[in-house]
């Protein structure tokens, strides 16, 4: 087991930080308890809002006699930014979109033609219209397939190797030799009931058994389909010589203490803080936990599982093997997190009907004032720890909607009561490709070298095939339209130097070298 150094943090912090929220003095507030879901991270279901915690002053426990002082209890957590926004009614109810989707990203995906490389898939997604070849399904099922990983080692001379392994859960293995997970999840549903609730469309490329060594497990937040106590309990059973468990603020108490988890393996992280993994070869490792925008919701699970009452957080990992003489190489799991709010429902900007690859792109639109500010979090992180070299990014809104459309999905669009909704309505909590693409841009910017990033978050629970196709597209736009290159898997372009930023969508189960 690689041993880990003291948890420090970047000198000059303010204390307490702003993303705390700390018990109030004398307040004899009672919780208002937890909620059983936490997959609707944009609606509320009985539990307060982040304002209402910040200025009610939710606490959970709290010696009533006990005088409080600058050492007070952290009792919830917050997004500090005004970047933060949860949509008002009025804006929720302007952002619903029923009939047809007439998004041009849509066509534009489907045109693709199938690549040369594509490996033959090992299962088949769960829509119903697979027999047509000319349905939205058929398309989406040729685009993203499920294929078998290779988990062979990061090999002589790259950096990295990365396989996504479907939603948000990646395996990243450097060339320091560290292997390291994120948010893995292999289970059916991300619910607390198998019985019901979001089920996969994608199946899984392998299952936890088949995973190769894992020396980290980093978490980003608390929702199901990022925390699966089934998955995270597997990887356990099968290192437990040497895995440990990166959590934000809150979550390792319910992992050990009703997970059964071992308290010296479980290591709760603070925003900036970070810790280095020794006993290597070379070197060493160095994990960052780092701030996102996001909240939190986990019914069953303690205090942790209040409303905002764990931490979220993204996280950099800097591989310090220095042997070629050349700087750090880092690496940025953005996990579940928003950027910016818009209010437009014309947001973000789409490309022309019957808009196709390597047509000439049309003049840039004019940009217009927006009423809320983007996250400033991916600038400062960047600034304070370094541009990271390889990003995994979130690119697609699937959440909440998509799972209640599940269930009306055998119904025809114009008579479906279940509406869609705009990208932008939910921009604050999950960013869509257009957001994941200026993010990628924002914190690469000044780094030296090429710079890749892989998205994730996409294309694996109860969702629609319209939704494959209109975030392969949309990504593709995104790309196009913000001068970053866009591919569907490595093609040799980074090595040759053709473009210097190179966004990918892969298949689950594929594996990228950088």
């Amino acid at each position: 087991m690689l041993d880990i150094s003291p948890i420090t943090s970047l000198p000059g912090l303010k204390k307490p930080p702003k993303h705390h929220i700390l018990a109030p003095i004398l307040n004899p507030a009672t919780s208002p308890g937890s909620t059983w879901s936490s997959f609707f991270p944009s609606l509320s279901f009985g539990g307060p809002s982040q304002e209402e915690v910040t200025h009610k002053g939710h606490i959970s426990t709290l010696d009533k006699k006990k005088q409080v002082d600058q050492k007070r209890e952290i009792i919830g957590f917050q997004n500090p930014w005004p970047s933060w926004h949860k949509p008002t009614k009025s804006e929720m109810l302007a952002s619903f979109q029923w009939g047809p989707d007439t998004d041009p990203c849509i066509p534009l995906a489907a045109s693709y033609a199938l690549p040369a490389r594509q490996i033959s898939p090992i299962s088949q997604p769960s829509y119903s219209d697979l027999s047509n070849p000319e349905s939205a399904a058929s398309k989406a099922a040729r685009l993203l397939t499920v294929q078998k990983p290779d988990f062979t080692p990061c090999p002589v001379g790259k950096k990295a190797k990365v396989t996504w392994l479907g939603h948000a859960s990646m395996l990243l293995q450097l060339s320091s030799g560290v292997s390291v997970v994120f948010d893995p999840i292999f289970s059916q549903r991300c619910f607390p009931s198998e019985y019901f609730g979001p089920i996969r469309t994608y199946q899984p490329p392998c299952q936890v058994g088949d995973l190769p060594r894992i020396d980290a497990v980093l978490i980003s937040h608390n929702h199901y389909d990022h925390l699966d106590q089934e998955s995270v309990m597997g990887i356990w059973e099968n290192n437990k010589d040497r895995v440990r468990f990166f959590v934000p603020l809150g979550i390792g108490k319910m992992m050990v203490d009703l997970w059964g988890l071992p308290k010296e393996r479980v290591v709760e992280m603070d925003w900036w803080d970070n810790v280095t993994l020794t006993g290597l070869a070379q070197e060493s490792v160095k994990v960052w936990c780092t701030p996102a925008q996001h909240n939190c919701w986990r019914s069953g699970s303690g205090k942790s599982g209040e409303p905002n009452g764990s931490l979220w957080a993204s996280w950099m990992v800097e591989d310090l093997q220095s042997g070629d003489g050349e700087e750090l190489y880092r690496v940025f799991f953005g996990g579940d997190t928003g950027y910016q709010f818009h209010t437009d429902p014309a947001w973000p900007p789409l490309p022309p009907t019957n808009w196709k690859r390597g047509d000439p792109l049309p003049p840039a639109e004019k940009e217009k004032p927006e009423d809320y500010p983007p996250c400033p979090a991916f600038k400062e992180i960047s600034d304070n720890i370094g541009p990271p070299d390889l990003l995994l990014l979130p690119i697609s809104v699937g959440a909440s909607f998509a799972y209640l459309r599940s269930f009306t999905t055998w119904m025809p669009d114009w008579g479906n009561p279940m509406p869609r909704h705009t990208q932008g309505v939910t921009g604050a909590n999950h960013m869509p490709p257009w957001d994941a693409v200026r993010v990628f841009k924002e914190m690469t910017e000044g780094g030296k070298g090429k710079a890749v990033a892989v998205g994730l978050h996409w294309g694996t629970f109860a969702t629609e095939p319209e939704e494959v196709l209109k975030t392969l597209g949309g990504l593709e736009w995104a790309c196009e339209r913000q001068g970053v290159g866009f591919g569907r898997g490595w093609d040799g372009k980074h090595d040759e130097g053709v473009e210097d930023k190179v966004f990918l969508a892969v298949n689950q189960g594929e594996s990228i070298l950088v």
